[in-house]
């Protein structure tokens, strides 16, 4: 059986030419994404650790970087989950579901 996408998680950093880091990367359209956990940790920020906000970044990137495998670029409504993150602020403030556009242009390209 195949599957129809993979989402990688690892704690490893990563960085993609022309940025400092990302917090994942995916192929737009494709089926393979991945994330890393080392900057969504609240530890990297020398704050305690909390499971809770570790897991609603993890959530965010997540579902970002899976837009991105369905053909989803990045969208400039800042509390939609494809908004993109430059920092753990704007990961912080953004939602974590798609906005209306989004989710159409979701609906039009399955």
């Amino acid at each position: 059986m195949s599957a129809g996408k993979v989402l990688g998680v690892t704690a490893a950093d990563l960085y993609v030419p022309h940025l400092n880091f990302v917090f994942g990367e995916a192929y737009c359209p494709g089926k393979v994404a991945v994330i890393s956990i080392n900057r969504l940790r609240p530890e990297f920020y020398n704050e305690p650790p909390d499971i809770r906000l570790l897991l609603s970044r993890m959530s965010k990137e997540a579902v970002h970087e899976l837009g991105h495998t369905f053909g989803l670029n990045h969208c400039s409504n800042s509390k939609c989950v494809m908004y993109f993150s430059n920092s753990i602020v704007d990961t912080d403030a953004k939602g974590s579901v798609f906005c209306d556009r989004c989710l159409q242009n979701l609906r039009l390209h399955p």
